[in-house]
């Protein structure tokens, strides 16, 4: 489906338009998905979603997966940096995003966060996992490898190059999580947070809205 259908059968109707989805909560990834991030928040991710920041990893194929980039898995290009998603008010059940966030400007990060609230219907869930930066199970975004470096011993890589990757902004990890909380003009309830095991990158945050 093109995008101009897409924003079509949104802005029209508010419903999915997947037709195997059907209604109700319905589970979009299978038990066995090797993706362990992901089902770590499965269960708040169900119903009508939307995938945001996709990349080439889409949570499903069965819930509207939307980027910046044209990447092959988008059903939709756009930056919510500097405009709204074509869609009404409350209209998804959750909105997923893993690894995306870090990568927005900081000055456009509070409306970024609060645009992807705004199109969840009041009782939904945003699902977001994010390299933690914060407490270094991840590099820092401005860290670079240095003659001491087993990457530079080894001859794998160069002094003065970064360490992670290069589109990451700022240090993500749970004090911005919960800045972005607390600065929103929408209220939450947090029902999940790092719960995923600490020798893995990702934190996973999970928040309600009321």
């Amino acid at each position: 489906m093109n995008t101009e259908q897409t924003i079509e059968t949104f802005n029209k109707t508010g419903v999915l338009y997947y037709k195997d989805i059907g209604e109700g909560m319905q589970r979009h990834l299978k038990h066995d998905d090797p993706r362990f991030e992901f089902l770590s928040v499965e269960r708040f991710s169900r119903g009508l979603g939307l995938d945001w920041g996709c990349g080439s990893n889409r949570f499903s194929s069965t819930v509207l997966s939307v980027d910046n980039y044209p990447h092959k898995e988008a059903d939709l290009v756009i930056d919510i940096s500097h405009t709204n998603f074509p869609f009404k008010d409350n209209v998804f059940d959750f909105v997923f995003s893993s690894h995306a966030i870090e990568d927005v400007e900081p000055k456009y990060s509070q409306r970024v966060f609060d645009e992807l609230t705004r199109v969840i219907k009041v009782g939904g869930y945003m699902a977001l996992l994010i390299p933690d930066m914060e407490r270094g199970r991840y590099p820092k975004f401005d860290e670079l490898f240095t003659a001491e470096s087993p990457e530079v011993i080894r001859g794998e890589r160069q002094i003065g190059e970064l360490c992670g990757n290069p589109g990451h902004k700022y240090n993500a990890g749970l004090t911005c999580l919960h800045d972005w909380v607390n600065n929103s003009k929408y209220k939450f309830e947090i029902v999940q947070k790092d719960t995923l095991p600490h020798s893995q990158m990702t934190l996973d945050f999970v928040i309600q809205k009321l």
